[in-house]
């Protein structure tokens, strides 16, 4: 089974030649041949270069540094696609470029990818230091329609309703099926709205045993400003980025969309404002 790994990266040099180097080792262990696309968008710290160096079949495509990951990922993919036979039995595999494998990812994995040819499959993340769940599958965790919650991987596979885009295994032809990542988001929730995708497409997700490497978490921005958290929360990596809520939503629930993206936003000031009040910010 042949897996054609797509990654995208801006300015993160050793991160991504670690990953990749990583990846390859992985696959190499496990028998599996291994083919990598990057989107490279618009890195000033040599890394295109860097990587064209590396001993590793890779196809390296490069943007202005306004793709950020969610249309970084869909011009990979496309790319690693259109070079992929239409019969073609392998995987896509989504590796984002702070991951660092274990040696035996692939070969871990290698068994659910014998057992289950048509679905997806995600791995899980733990942190380098502390070893607790970073990144994995995902459940719903709320009456909200975007409220999920991490599900720790078992000691068997464990269905879950979408995933962190970290570390996932896609079959060539679900991959086609689904249609693609959608890089019209912002930056997050491209990933949430891929594995909802294929959960109403009939495709089954699947969080595979274990842990399959280390991402750290993303750091979480320190108490600032009201209006400055505001901006940054709305921004183009934020998680209440209005033109990404109104993307998935609209799939979801096309009727109500408008309206629960303003609960969301309500929401958001009551529970700052509340956070603001607790910890005394501004009387400092």
């Amino acid at each position: 089974m042949n897996l054609s790994v797509i990654m995208a990266c801006h300015n993160r040099r050793e991160l991504t030649l670690r990953s990749i180097k990583r990846a390859n080792a992985a696959a190499t262990r496990a028998g599996l041949p291994i083919t990598f696309t990057l989107f490279d968008d618009g890195s000033s710290d040599g890394t295109s270069d860097a990587v064209s160096q590396m001993p590793v079949p890779v196809q390296i495509l490069t943007g202005d540094g306004s793709a950020y990951w969610a249309s970084g990922m869909a011009q990979a993919e496309a790319a690693a696609l259109k070079a992929t036979p239409s019969d073609g039995d392998g995987f896509l595999v989504w590796l984002n470029d702070d991951v660092e494998l274990d040696e035996d990812a692939f070969s871990r994995m290698s068994e659910y990818m014998e057992r289950h040819p048509d679905g997806v499959l995600v791995g899980a993340m733990r942190d380098p230091t502390g070893g607790e769940l970073t990144y994995s599958g995902l459940q719903k965790g709320g009456i909200h329609p975007l409220s999920f919650q991490s599900v720790p991987p078992g000691s068997r596979p464990k269905d879950v309703e979408t995933f962190n885009g970290n570390f996932v295994l896609i079959p060539i032809a679900v991959a086609k099926a689904i249609g693609g990542i959608d890089g019209t988001f912002s930056h997050a929730l491209a990933d949430i709205d891929y594995g909802l995708r294929c959960g109403r497409a009939g495709v089954q997700i699947l969080l595979c045993p274990g842990t399959f490497g280390s991402c750290p978490r993303n750091p979480v921005a320190p108490l600032g400003p009201l209006f400055q958290d505001w901006k940054r929360f709305v921004g183009v990596k934020g998680g209440g980025n209005y033109s990404s809520l109104k993307q998935v939503l609209g799939k979801s629930h096309p009727r109500s969309a408008k309206l629960i993206i303003g609960f969301s936003y309500c929401l958001w000031w009551m529970r700052r404002i509340a956070v603001y009040i607790r910890s005394g910010y501004g009387r400092r």
